[in-house]
């Protein structure tokens, strides 16, 4: 039985320069099965708007930003509130499409920025969209549309998403085949975990305990009234990275939840890990752990047998993970208080 797929879109983007230009995106994305969706953030309330918005990105299977002459209405943070929406889907690791119009000189005054600080606002979150993010340029609606519909499939293949399914549209045979295949993928889980830990090297071999590993993150840095994106790394030893996680997997957790332990702890010391580059920084925010530093953590706690990945998954399809009985017994010696 062939079970039709909807997938929901997060368009962010400023308003209401980019009105038409958002418009153009409409037809594009519903023809590939794609839910627009978004928020106007111009107005006076848009703060008290800000957890909305983030329920409804963390609820999407992708992001798109669209990119025009404006940088946007600025935040308290000092962050527009477009920049401040790609910060929380990158966080939460969703796909981002990001589609910048190639002349904003070009525009019209209505809707470019009619300072220079806030045309070098808008250029710079230009290059952090192209550095971090699938981004294309585009002209007039008319190219918009046709890279939309050109773009949009491809990233769909190279990040496939949960998306959602109509209550209904599966059947009890359907229900019981999923079931069967859970079973089954259980015992092979199973299988996998016992041959892996049977092959596990000495630990001797592997970095534990008091050794220290350098973590790469990136950071929102306030100097001077300004907001820069910096890139950073602080030092942690094993002992420090396990206490961060090891409470939570009591129960099996997500990714998300693990690398959100680690950033919380380690946006505590970032604002020294900083002042070498920024001496008159006075505050840290959006600490983002860099994906190869947490799949470091990631492979190197499993190795050491701590964790686990189990069988279930999350509401996006990513594994869970819990502590194994080694992992729950190391998480005794490292952190029950001694008399």
């Amino acid at each position: 039985m062939t079970v039709d797929k909807r997938y929901q879109v997060y368009i962010s983007t400023t308003y209401p320069d980019m009105q038409s230009a958002r418009q153009a995106l409409m037809l594009p994305l519903l023809d590939l099965g794609l839910m627009p969706m978004g928020m106007d953030m111009h107005s006076g309330e848009s703060h008290n708007l800000m957890p909305v918005v983030q329920r409804m990105i963390d609820d999407s299977d992708y992001f798109v930003i669209l990119l025009g002459g404006r940088y946007g209405t600025l935040s308290p943070l000092g962050l527009s509130y477009t920049h401040r929406e790609y910060i929380f889907a990158a966080t939460k690791r969703k796909p981002v499409v990001s589609f910048i119009h190639d002349d904003p000189l070009n525009l019209p005054d209505d809707v470019r920025e009619p300072t220079r600080e806030g045309q070098v606002r808008r250029d710079d979150f230009a290059r952090l969209l192209e550095n971090k993010t699938l981004s294309f340029r585009w002209r007039d609606e008319s190219d918009l549309r046709e890279r939309v519909a050109r773009v949009m499939p491809d990233v769909m293949r190279q990040y496939p998403a949960p998306g959602w399914v109509q209550a209904g549209s599966a059947g009890a045979a359907d229900d019981a085949g999923s079931r069967a295949l859970r079973r089954r993928v259980e015992e092979l889980e199973k299988e996998r975990e016992e041959l892996l830990a049977a092959q596990r090297g000495a630990l001797r071999n592997l970095a534990r305990g008091t050794d220290r590993v350098a973590l790469d993150y990136s950071c929102n840095v306030y100097e001077g009234g300004d907001c820069k994106v910096a890139m950073a790394s602080c030092e942690l030893d094993w002992n420090r990275i396990f206490a961060c996680v090891a409470p939570l997997m009591l129960n099996p957790v997500s990714e998300p939840v693990m690398q959100k332990a680690l950033e919380d702890y380690i946006a505590r010391q970032a604002l020294d890990n900083v002042t070498a580059d920024f001496p008159k920084a006075h505050a840290v925010r959006n600490v983002v752990l860099a994906g190869h530093a947490f799949n470091q953590v990631k492979v190197q706690l499993r190795t050491l047998g701590l964790i686990t990945r189990t069988s279930e998954t999350d509401s996006r399809g990513l594994p869970l993970w819990r502590l194994t009985a080694q992992g729950d017994a190391a998480m005794s010696q490292t952190m029950a208080r001694r008399r």
